[in-house]
């Protein structure tokens, strides 16, 4: 009995998100109502209410399914090479176009870039890159810098899909965060 009920919730689960990404194919988060989301997922507004606040705890689940399944991605790799993670991340995200599009496109999380480019290798492989010269305040600016050009330069090419395959996309990126880090 417990394992049908665990069935039922995450098809319940799987058909809100589901729903939530068809309506984000042509509208903002911010002009999706529940009752839209509800009706698009088949599904009555109490049941929705059971596992979810509103619309914008879905996208957040939604994201967070992305960084877990990045981060995962990552930590199968640990000692890959720089290009190699930012392949990894590319690779996965064009393999996840469509759904990547519609969740990076209607973001409202202000911290998601930080969450996607500040995972540990990552992080890591920008901070080892970073002037030693510089001041802490210095670094952590280029940081900031690096992390949210690297979000919305992935941002457009998910955005306009003009077909440019993802290894381009990660050589681009380590290219722009080598120019920035040269003391």
């Amino acid at each position: 009995m417990a394992r049908q009920e665990n069935q039922r919730v995450m098809l319940t689960r799987r058909l809100i998100r589901e729903g939530l990404m068809e309506l984000l194919k042509t509208e903002s988060i911010h002009k999706i109502s529940v009752r839209a989301l509800c009706e698009g997922a088949g599904i009555n507004r109490s049941t929705f209410y059971r596992y979810y606040g509103s619309q914008y705890d879905v996208l957040a689940e939604m994201e967070e399914q992305v960084l877990g399944d990045v981060g995962a991605l990552l930590q199968q790799a640990p000692s890959a090479t720089d290009r190699e993670t930012l392949e990894a991340i590319c690779a996965y995200f064009e393999q996840h176009m469509d759904s990547v599009r519609v969740m990076v496109s209607n973001n409202v999380d202000p911290e998601f870039p930080r969450k996607l480019f500040g995972m540990p290798q990552v992080r890591d492989m920008i901070l080892a890159r970073l002037d030693p010269a510089a001041d802490a305040e210095q670094q952590n600016y280029l940081y900031i810098f690096l992390v949210n050009g690297a979000y919305h330069l992935v941002r457009e090419w998910i955005d306009n899909d003009r077909g440019r395959p993802f290894k381009e996309i990660a050589y681009l990126l380590e290219d722009i965060i080598d120019r920035l880090c040269r003391p």
